[in-house]
């Protein structure tokens, strides 16, 4: 038998649980939490790297807050 390799299976592991989220909730739901990884990726980039935010992505997790405010307010 062939080893698994710890990144395929992760990558199963989540493809699995996008289907159970899409199959127990609304899919605006799921992909807002796709979209609010989005951030989280900005901000390990910016506290651990130091890297500096572009007006343009500003821009876009302003937009994206917006969006998840809206979509949790109905």
């Amino acid at each position: 038998m062939e080893a698994l390799d710890a990144g395929g299976l992760h990558g199963r592991v989540r493809s699995q649980f996008w289907f159970l989220a899409f199959a127990l909730t609304a899919a605006a739901n799921v992909r807002t939490l796709a979209l609010v990884e989005v951030l989280f990726a900005q901000a390990v980039s910016y506290y651990s790297f130091k890297q500096a935010l572009s007006a343009r992505e500003l821009s876009g997790i302003a937009l994206i807050v917006i969006g998840v405010a809206m979509l949790v307010a109905v």
